[in-house]
């Protein structure tokens, strides 16, 4: 599989593949061949995907570098497939990708060059490999997602409900209310189902529940935002939590 870099082809060129994921499409550049095309974001277009990238076997190459922006949930698929395949993926932040396009001058935005721009970000960076995250914990991002939705829409309802004049909107609002309070219960209870399912995620979850303030809706969001947590030294999860303190460097 020509993700892998072969200790045998030190001498050759690695191919920088950048792929720019919407939810139909995956348009991709291929640097330093100035290659560019584009598949459908589904089971037929990464498996044309695949088949293109296979066939650079016939190229001289080391091997390739694949970058993508993170794009929600569009790009997930695309990571998690190439990935089990053995290709080299890394998944970089929109707003470096931005950033570093800026600093190339390039100001235009169309898939065509943001795939190209991740191409040559590839080269110029060379970001570390991105592997999936664990599906369980993906799924669980997922449900916590739709309960913070969920809460936002009831908030929004709750506000349009105390300047309601007449009665049966107010009743009409209260209503949606409830459902919406059946809604983000369950929610609740799938949440907790999954978490407790989970050894190293109930883990997590009562450590966190431990901390004065925090409780069940704080901590599945915690788990879910903050993947580190759990994975890192104490130092790098008080800099991830904002808790560090800074360095006096005033004199």
């Amino acid at each position: 599989m020509q993700g892998k870099v072969s200790s045998e082809r030190t001498a050759m060129t690695t191919i920088y593949v950048g792929i720019d994921v919407c939810k139909e499409w995956l348009d991709i550049h291929l640097h330093p061949l100035g290659r560019s095309f584009r598949v459908t974001n589904d089971t037929a277009g990464l498996r044309r995907l695949k088949r293109e990238l296979d066939a650079l076997g016939q190229t001289p190459c080391q091997g390739l570098h694949i970058v993508m922006e993170a794009t929600g949930k569009w790009h997930r698929a695309v990571l998690r497939s190439l990935h089990a395949d053995g290709f080299y993926v890394s998944v970089v932040d929109p707003l470096r990708a931005r950033l570093f396009a800026k600093a190339c001058g390039f100001l235009a935005k169309t898939d065509r060059l943001d795939a190209r721009l991740l191409a040559i970000m590839g080269e110029a960076l060379k970001p570390a490999q991105t592997p999936p995250p664990d599906q369980a914990l993906e799924d669980l991002q997922e449900l916590v997602n739709a309960r913070s939705a969920a809460n936002g829409e009831r908030t929004a309802l709750s506000n349009r409900m105390k300047t309601a004049g007449t009665a049966f909107l107010r009743k009409e609002l209260s209503r949606r209310l409830g459902a919406l309070d059946t809604h983000i219960a369950r929610l609740d209870a799938e949440i907790e189902r999954r978490i407790c399912a989970d050894p190293a995620l109930c883990h997590r979850r009562d450590i966190l529940i431990s901390i004065p303030g925090i409780g069940a809706v704080t901590a599945a969001s915690l788990i879910t935002g903050l993947c580190e947590l759990g994975a890192c030294s104490g130092k790098q999860a008080a800099m991830l939590a904002g808790l560090a303190p800074l360095a006096c460097e005033s004199g």
